[in-house]
């Protein structure tokens, strides 16, 4: 993306700058020059403005060629938090991390109809107090409402709407709102697998299976920015003999379906929650049968998505653990031949996410410094008054059109 010199473009500038220095860094302000077309003064204003906020910082010298070794500029790992709220049925989730994605600390606590605000409120000072941080260190918070598999997807958004409006006046932050997948992949397209990608697919594993398809590192929203239900989408020729519905994905993949198998099989009920997987490692001989019936139609999904995207890999994680990660992939190789094979490749054609009991809690975490540095995520944005906005969050979010603007 190209930068304007004039002044009237500071702050888009000066979230571009931004962006380099967290998507490339360590960079030098020559490297964001060549990347931005911005001359060498604005970048030093721009770069000086950051400095000046901590948010980012200056760490060694790298010799490119001829000439003196150049400054590199990194993001500034605690210069500011971001907090992370993931709403279940009956459960909050909320997490604390660095502006680079690390995990610093989470909590997760049960609420009563009335009570989700205030327990919110109650979870993250507990949080801020046992860390001693306070709310004037964070830059912002990523929700999201798990929808379970019979609720209506467009009721969904319209409760996510109503408690981001709520949490922006209660919290006084911005808070940005997008389903799971699309939070992850934003994860992985500042921190993670797809730093250096322009294309990917992330594939997230859960109650029910999402998707996030990016393309030149934008998340593609879908019609009324509902997109990503790729466990809806048909593997099977069969038909269920009670519905007449053919097989979708979820009904092998998710992991309802595998705790479906367990309960129907094994008569086990299958804790998974909070990502609670020690039982089912356990139980892994007598699951080695679903795994096996799984593993043929998230084949097909792949394909599917390798043969309409051709993206440059695919990411897979989710709502599991590094174990039934490993498991499931081991089943799926070899991959179905496909468009994707075609042509030099510089990544896999499928990537394990690391420490994937962490990502979605990262990746909501990952969503204020996504809308800020990326313009076509600021749909997902919400302020606060001007007024009641840190230094560095006016900084930040200068301009930024939010969501419900004009």
């Amino acid at each position: 993306m190209k930068g304007s010199n004039s002044k009237q473009n500071k702050s888009v500038n000066l979230r571009l700058v931004l962006s380099q220095i967290v998507t490339q860094g360590p960079v030098s302000r020559a490297d964001i020059a060549r990347a931005t077309y911005l001359t060498k003064q604005t970048i030093t204003n721009l770069v000086d403005e950051l400095l000046q906020q901590q948010l980012v910082v200056e760490t060694g010298v790298k010799k490119e060629g001829v000439g003196k070794p150049s400054t590199q500029l990194l993001l500034n790992d605690d210069a500011a938090y971001s907090l992370a709220v993931r709403v279940k049925s009956n459960q909050v989730e909320l997490a604390l991390c660095y502006l680079t994605g690390a995990l610093v600390t989470q909590c997760s606590a049960p609420f009563q109809a009335g009570q989700l605000l205030h327990v919110i409120e109650q979870q993250l000072q507990q949080l801020l107090a046992s860390n001693q941080l306070t709310a004037l260190q964070l830059l912002g918070a990523g929700l999201t409402i798990e929808v379970s598999p019979d609720q209506n997807i467009t009721e969904r958004q319209q409760q996510m709407l109503l408690l981001q409006q709520q949490l922006v006046a209660l919290l006084k932050m911005p808070v940005a709102t997008e389903q799971t997948a699309a939070a992850c992949a934003a994860y992985h397209l500042l921190h993670g697998e797809a730093r250096a990608l322009q294309s990917f697919c992330y594939i997230h594993l859960g109650q029910q299976v999402d998707a996030a398809v990016v393309y030149e590192r934008r998340i593609l929203l879908g019609h009324n920015g509902l997109t990503g239900a790729l466990g809806e989408i048909f593997v099977t020729p069969e038909q269920d003999k009670y519905s007449g519905e053919f097989g979708r994905l979820n009904d092998f993949v998710s992991v309802s379906s595998l705790q479906q198998f367990a309960q129907k099989k094994l008569q086990t009920q299958l804790n998974t929650e909070g990502n609670q997987w020690s039982e089912a490692e356990l139980l892994a001989d007598k699951l080695e049968l679903w795994f096996e019936q799984s593993a043929e139609p998230m084949r097909i999904a792949i394909h599917t998505l390798e043969s309409i995207f051709n993206c440059q890999t695919i990411i897979l994680g989710g709502e599991v653990s590094a174990w039934f990660l490993d498991k499931l992939i081991s089943r799926l190789r070899p991959l179905i031949p496909s468009v994707a094979q075609h042509g030099s490749r510089t990544v896999p054609r499928l990537i394990k996410t690391p420490e994937v009991e962490k990502v979605a809690l990262q990746g909501l975490a990952t969503l204020p410094l996504h809308a800020a540095i990326r313009l076509d995520a600021q749909h997902a944005l919400m302020l606060p008054p001007v007024s009641q906005l840190s230094t560095l969050q006016q900084l930040v979010f200068s301009e930024v059109t939010p969501a419900g603007a004009d």
